[in-house]
Formats: C-alpha cells, sequence, structure tokens
C-alpha cells in the first residue's frame, strides 16, 4: 500500500491522543447526523451495521451507534483507537461499539466484520486522508447493495457574525489560517479546505466503481460556504455554541497544521509569541477586551462555525457485493 497520507493523528502517543479527545468535543452537530440518517432511510438503508472510517476518538461513532443494531469504529492510530474504546458507547440495541484499528484501504481484513455487511459507512472529518483509489475498491466491497457512504467535512474557521467588531475578528482568523499555517498546509488539509470540491470520488477511477456508486445517485451537500449563513437561518448549520478563547485555544491546537507549526517552532510553543495564543490575543483585542488581563482569555467568549459538506452515496447493487 501506498505511504500513509496522514503524517499526523495516526502517530499520536497516549497523551496527544488523550488531549485531542479532551479538546474536540464529544459530539457533531445534531443536523449533519440527522442529515445523513434522513438520507439513509429514504433511500431504503436497512439500520443493521454502521462502520465509521478514520473514527479518529470515536465521536461520530458514538452519535451514530443509536440509531444502528451494531457499530464498529476503525481508525489507523493505535492511540486513537484506545481513547475511543475507553469512551465505549452503545448501539441500538445496547451492544457495546466495537473498535478496530483499521487502516481505511484495508477493511477487508477487519476481524471484525464480513463483505457487504456494512448498511451505512461514515467518515466523518478524515476522508481527505485516505487513499481514495484504494478506499473506494473497499467501500464496495465491505457495503450491502442499497447501502450508504456519507462523507462529510468541515472547513475553516468563521466568527459568527453578531460578533463583536466581527470583520477584525474575522481577520485574525484567517491570518491565523493563511498566513500562519499556509507553509505547513498538505494538499490533504487543501482538499478539506476547498469543501471536497477535488476530493476523488467513484466514478473518476474505473467503470467498476462508476457501477458500485452510480453519480446519478450522488447529493452533495453544504452549508455556510466562506462563513456566509444560510438565507433564514441565524446560526452556522454546526451550531456555534460560545466558548472562551482559551478553550478555543484549546480545541485549535490539535488540528495538524497547528501540530507541525509547533513542531517547526518547538522553542515557542507555550509562549506568548505561539500562532494560537498570538491569534487568541488578537481576536480578544479586537473584541474590546484588555489583553493585559491575564485571565481575558478564559473570560472571553466566542461563537464560531465552519463551512459544512456532506457527501452521499448509494451503493448499487452489482451483483458482486
Amino acid at each position: 500500500m501506498a505511504t500513509p497520507l496522514d503524517p499526523v493523528f495516526r502517530s499520536y502517543d497516549s497523551k496527544q491522543a488523550a488531549t485531542y479527545s479532551q479538546n474536540r468535543g464529544s459530539s457533531y452537530a445534531p443536523r449533519i447526523i440527522q442529515e445523513l440518517i434522513a438520507y439513509h432511510a429514504a433511500h431504503g438503508g436497512q439500520f443493521g451495521t454502521v462502520l465509521d472510517v478514520g473514527c479518529g476518538t470515536g465521536k461520530a461513532t458514538r452519535n451514530l451507534a443509536p440509531y444502528f443494531d451494531r457499530a464498529i469504529g476503525c481508525d489507523a492510530g493505535k492511540e486513537m483507537i484506545a481513547q475511543a474504546t475507553q469512551a465505549g458507547g452503545q448501539s441500538k440495541d445496547g451492544n457495546n461499539i466495537v473498535y478496530e484499528v483499521l487502516d481505511a484501504e484495508k477493511l477487508d481484513i477487519s476481524t471484525t466484520l464480513r463483505p457487504g455487511s456494512v448498511d451505512l459507512l461514515t467518515a466523518a472529518m478524515a476522508a481527505h486522508w485516505f487513499h481514495m483509489q484504494d478506499f473506494w475498491p473497499q467501500a464496495a466491497r465491505m457495503v450491502r447493495p442499497g447501502g450508504t457512504v456519507a462523507i462529510w467535512t468541515m472547513s475553516s474557521l468563521y466568527c459568527h457574525p453578531a460578533t463583536p467588531n466581527a470583520d477584525a475578528v474575522q481577520r485574525a482568523l484567517s491570518r491565523l489560517e493563511d498566513d500562519f499555517l499556509g507553509p505547513y498546509e498538505l494538499p490533504q488539509n487543501r482538499l478539506s479546505r476547498g469543501m471536497y470540491k477535488d476530493l476523488p470520488l467513484p466514478w473518476t477511477l474505473d467503470q467498476s466503481m462508476a457501477a458500485a456508486f452510480p453519480e446519478e445517485s450522488f447529493v452533495r451537500l453544504e452549508w455556510n460556504r466562506d462563513g456566509r449563513l444560510e438565507p433564514g437561518e441565524d446560526d452556522f448549520f454546526g451550531g456555534s455554541d460560545p466558548v472562551s478563547l482559551e478553550q478555543l485555544m484549546g480545541a485549535l491546537g490539535t488540528s495538524s497544521m497547528i501540530t507541525r507549526w509547533r513542531q517547526a517552532h518547538p522553542q515557542i510553543v507555550g509562549t506568548e509569541e505561539d500562532c494560537v495564543a498570538m491569534t487568541m490575543r488578537a481576536v480578544a483585542e479586537a473584541m474590546g477586551a484588555n489583553i493585559e488581563d491575564p485571565g481575558a482569555l478564559s473570560q472571553v467568549m466566542i461563537r464560531a462555525g465552519t463551512a459544512t459538506t456532506l457527501l452521499l452515496f448509494t451503493r448499487a447493487d452489482t451483483g458482486d457485493a
């Protein structure tokens, strides 16, 4: 198999994986789960088995498990799976979620699944790290006819339009992404930031994949491109619950680009010159806070959201599943 595209998360040690789990939140926005479940049901999908690929610490797996009789999460990172296993979770029938160390490109060597047994296969903020030319044949093999593949990502960070001095706040957030982190952006990060516009899709690979996942049944949904709220909406699709700048700093610190920035600047990690710390101070100042106050970052609250893309595919019956 080709060299792994993910140089960060699969290599986390136990402390890094625990920090990731602590700062990434416990749940995805209910609306995206509701959207993909509604699509799956409307297209005749069954609710036997869900497989969450690239599950990380199992956040999406736990969100989806209550809809299914059986839930499995797999990830290439051993310590990420250890965190997911520790968090646990149960399926609709009260069965424990099963977590397995397994690459997205090697699903057929799973010790917990057999080919053609998966009703819903998901990849939450993970597919940009997959070798998609290897992943799609695996998805075709594992998903039963009539089943669904749901892939989503969340792109960039935008302050809510109601944020005090929103334009200046957004400039600070965009400077972090464009100027500080731009040199540490990999092609895979750009796929996600581009809302999966260039993610390789099955019908671009070969005729067998085009038959397994027909283009005519493909659905692409997106919300809040460039940080714009949708007409008639007063919030981002994925929500924007208020968090302190200190909490936001912790969440941002788990991103792959910031991890690489910090690996390149170890001498200033944890200081005021850290790129995330500088950004949070700039945001606090733009919002009118006294940045000389040592408690400012824990006191200033912000609402921020992302752009969201959801790709939905139905597995056709090709007689070989």
